[in-house]
């Protein structure tokens, strides 16, 4: 595959400082690259949990939004969702990428049977990114959304003990509605982005990583023909995993032999 230029990633939301009641629970990622043609391009990732915040933050790190190429989301939950009618707006109209259930409803069920909503919130649906100037393209594929940056598409479940953590510590479940029939929802629109920087190595930015972060890192490895991975930059979703879930996971990292994480 063609190799990118150079890469900055810079978090417009994340969760790291959230127990001080400062950050947010969700992500997103503003992505600045020079792609595989030379040209300057903008790439958000994920649009985070709550919107005031997040357009706080856009606007005290001094981030232009307009001139951003597209936006690209890892999942259709609302913690990574909130504020992608803004950015559309922000960019006079952007393409908008995302898994075939990324829009679709969502909800959660507690162990009680108590049901809230799940999925993008209230006046962030696939209408109002239309009706904002968004082009909404969902693939379950892998996309290149700019030259030599890619989505992995939805991810092969290929470990042997990777799996979908409940909703909350105490259990429940989710749900998602598709063909308007509920079903057991088993995240299958997460994906992350993939990229190969030039003198650097691959790169793989994934939101949650639903789907285990080893499995996706496997994906980006056979899609790339890669032999290693350099860098792994977001979510692993391993808050509340036993402590032998942890250590599997770190030394099937190991074997991929990256630099940053």
């Amino acid at each position: 595959m063609e190799r990118i230029q150079a890469l900055k990633i810079t978090t417009l939301a994340e969760n790291l400082v959230q127990t001080a009641g400062l950050g947010q629970w969700g992500l997103s990622f503003l992505l600045e690259l020079v792609d595989a043609r030379g040209e300057d391009r903008k790439v958000v990732f994920d649009t985070s949990s709550e919107k005031k915040a997040f357009l706080y933050n856009v606007k005290h790190l001094k981030v232009d939004l307009r001139d951003v190429d597209c936006i690209v989301i890892s999942h259709g939950h609302g913690d990574h969702t909130a504020a992608t009618v803004e950015v559309v707006k922000a960019a006079g109209g952007v393409k908008v990428y995302g898994h075939p259930h990324t829009f679709l409803s969502r909800i959660y069920e507690d162990k009680d049977g108590k049901r809230r909503p799940g999925g993008p919130p209230k006046g962030e649906g696939l209408e109002e990114i239309e009706a904002a100037g968004g082009e909404v393209v969902l693939s379950a594929d892998p996309v290149e959304v700019v030259p030599g940056l890619w989505t992995t598409g939805q991810v092969d479940r290929v470990t042997s003990f990777e799996s979908i953590s409940p909703p909350a510590p105490s259990g429940g479940k989710r749900i998602i509605f598709v063909d308007g029939e509920e079903t057991d929802d088993q995240i299958l629109d997460d994906q992350a982005l993939w990229t190969n920087v030039r003198d650097v190595g691959p790169f793989v930015i994934t939101g949650c990583a639903h789907a285990g972060p080893v499995n996706t890192l496997i994906q980006v490895r056979s899609l790339g023909r890669f032999n290693g991975i350099h860098g792994l930059v977001g979510g692993t979703h391993l808050v509340g995993r036993k402590e032998e879930y942890i250590e599997q996971t770190i030394a099937e990292f190991k074997k991929f032999r990256l630099g940053l994480v």
